[in-house]
């Protein structure tokens, strides 16, 4: 029974959080009983743990440049933005329109929560994973910050360019005084949920093979963060769909770039014995 409680509690965590928490020498493998097996086949050698390809100059460049670029809007937000109301319903296109009646202060204290949760716990549970020693974990965090700092560049440049009401600014009363209810296009909060677990995904798949279950945990909670920002009154449908589309395409691009098998090949073999049919997957470098 004690052993059985190890793996069981792992797995709850995989669907709770998506984050690998094999330990060391352990790999994962589906088993259908008397139809088939995966087996993952990774040779007689310990698999090598690193799977992504650090420039220390160039990336410390783009973090901190991208940091900067995030950071420096928020600073001079009153400067930036010199809009103010009341706004005028009208304006807002059919589809985005009911948005304005939602206000709801439960959903904005859930999704900063969550976003909060979704951006912390990866890196974590990646350390626990590999080690916070392993040369390979810190690779992963160089990346993940990456993702992060670009992500959050990004969309501050949007919203502090366009500088599009938020659903709240077109209440009658109070009027928003504030120039933070001037930068709803696009959500920040949902593209930084999608970047961040984006970015796990990519790191999990490309150690372990391939797998599915990251991509829908991704999905779940970002989806979830995002109607928590249309029902607080945080943003519009348009904001929350941008925020998707951006936040996965730079979740899943920024690791593509380093990653340092590119050329390895991957085949998938049937093999048949009496007692199954198996399908085995591997991977050479």
């Amino acid at each position: 029974m004690n052993k059985m409680r190890k793996p069981f509690g792992r797995f709850i965590v995989f669907l709770m959080l998506g984050c690998p928490l094999y330990a060391e020498g352990e790999m994962p493998a589906v088993v259908a009983a008397d139809t088939a097996t995966i087996h993952v086949d990774q040779g007689s050698e310990a698999p090598n743990k690193s799977v992504y390809r650090i420039h220390p100059l160039l990336d410390g460049t783009i973090i901190g440049v991208s940091a900067l670029g995030a950071l420096l809007p928020v600073i001079f937000e009153p400067e930036i933005i010199k809009k103010n109301c009341p706004c005028d319903s009208g304006e807002v296109n059919s589809i985005d329109r009911p948005v304005i009646q939602y206000h709801s202060q439960l959903a904005r204290s859930a999704g900063d929560i969550t976003v909060a949760v979704a951006l912390v716990a990866p890196p974590i549970l990646d350390g626990l994973d590999i080690g916070f020693k392993d040369q390979a974990f810190k690779e992963d965090l160089v990346v993940y910050m990456e993702v992060l700092s670009v992500n959050s560049a990004i969309s501050n440049a949007f919203r502090y360019t366009t500088q599009r009401p938020r659903p709240d600014a077109y209440k009658l009363s109070p009027i928003p005084s504030q120039p933070g209810g001037f930068a709803s296009f696009y959500s920040g909060h949902t593209a930084s949920v999608f970047a961040g677990l984006s970015a796990a995904a990519m790191t999990y798949n490309l150690r372990y093979g391939p797998h599915v279950w990251p991509w829908l945990i991704t999905a779940g909670v970002g989806l979830g963060e995002g109607a928590t920002r249309i029902l607080s009154g945080r943003h519009f449908y348009t904001d929350v769909a941008a925020g998707i589309g951006a936040g996965t395409a730079i979740g899943t691009l920024i690791p593509y770039l380093h990653e340092r098998n590119k050329h390895s090949t991957v085949s998938i073999t049937p093999q048949v014995s009496p007692e199954s049919v198996q399908l085995v997957f591997r991977k050479d470098f």
